[in-house]
């Protein structure tokens, strides 16, 4: 398991990185929107549709219209993100986390991190899954017996996929990324970025219910 110091080596790597270039021209490349600001350029980034802002010389990155500080693991999404996407547009097939570079080495991982917990919270009540998806901004699918597809960077869509089961079946999941996945993130940085969209559903299923 990562330690804190471990999350800011990673932080201040990408940092170091994207100081050396272009705010214009990585805008461009990760398909974000390039604003300058008090004579200060910057990026504001869609996370799972939900603006960051990302400021440089500091490559700071911070909600609009606050200082707070993000979680660091969404910094480093965000940031890891702007450092490796090569800008490729989606071809629109789909594959699965096996399918990624060592994907299959951290497949066990990102079943304990991404699909357990969306089959434990939703595989037995699809409805639910259906209520907090469109709640979520999830856009439906013709896939499974429940699914939808959330934009988590303007380049990486993340594809739920549930399975009611029946007697003979217990209920299944499945998360999917465009082919062009590992063009735009590390394979670790994939890991965690499917269990944040699921987490994100769960917290908002865990209010629905306590509502």
């Amino acid at each position: 398991m990562p330690r804190v110091d471990d999350y800011l080596a990673a932080r201040a790597l990408s940092v170091a990185e994207l100081q050396t270039r272009w705010p214009r021209e990585v805008a461009a490349r990760s398909r974000c929107q390039w604003f300058v600001e008090d004579d200060r350029e910057g990026l504001v980034v869609p996370y799972f549709g939900q603006p960051r802002r990302v400021l440089w010389p500091e490559v700071k990155v911070s909600l609009p219209g606050s200082d707070q500080e993000l979680p660091l693991t969404e910094q480093i999404l965000i940031l890891h993100y702007l450092q490796h996407t090569s800008g490729d547009p989606l071809i629109g097939r789909t594959i699965d986390f096996r399918q990624v570079p060592q994907g299959a080495f951290y497949w066990s991982a990102f079943v304990a991190r991404a699909k357990k917990p969306l089959l434990e919270t939703f595989g037995l009540n699809l409805r639910l899954y259906r209520k907090v998806a469109a709640q979520m901004g999830g856009a439906p699918q013709d896939l499974g017996d429940a699914s939808a597809m959330y934009l988590a960077f303007p380049l990486v869509p993340i594809y739920h996929v549930l399975w009611e089961g029946d007697p003979e079946f217990p209920p299944e999941a499945s998360i999917l990324f465009d082919e062009t996945i590992p063009q735009h993130l590390p394979t670790e940085d994939i890991a965690a970025l499917s269990g944040a969209s699921v987490y994100r559903l769960i917290g908002a299923a865990r209010q629905m219910k306590g509502g």
